[in-house]
């Protein structure tokens, strides 16, 4: 299977156990893996053949702007759901990485790792 990675997506998302957390909006960062045939868009070099990788950040963007997680696992899991709305993603791994500020002097990150699949 042909994949597709866009990495190092920044997102200020409410996310966290505590409500204190929740309140002010965090960074996190999300890698994508989306799995997808693109024989066509390799022969024809058109990018109706594949998906558009500015149309996929906004689309995750969007879907995180408007929500609020306590876990790392539900925004990560929410992600993989809107990434496979596209019907030609067969499948969407997920890495999501947040900076705790309670750990911030302990450790350098916190990494969530999902992979889905339509089939």
């Amino acid at each position: 299977m042909d994949k597709i990675h866009i990495n190092g997506i920044s997102c200020q998302v409410h996310l966290g156990v505590p409500l204190q957390e929740r309140k002010n909006p965090q960074e996190i960062i999300l890698d994508l893996t989306l799995s997808l045939d693109l024989e066509t868009a390799g022969r024809t070099d058109r990018v109706e053949s594949t998906v558009d990788y500015q149309k996929i950040v906004e689309k995750v963007e969007s879907t995180l702007s408007k929500g609020s997680f306590q876990l790392l696992e539900a925004l990560a899991a929410e992600v993989c759901q809107t990434l496979l709305s596209d019907t030609r993603i067969q499948s969407a791994q997920v890495r999501a990485r947040k900076f705790p500020e309670p750990l911030r002097n302990r450790i350098g990150y916190v990494e969530v790792e999902m992979t889905r699949s339509n089939e």
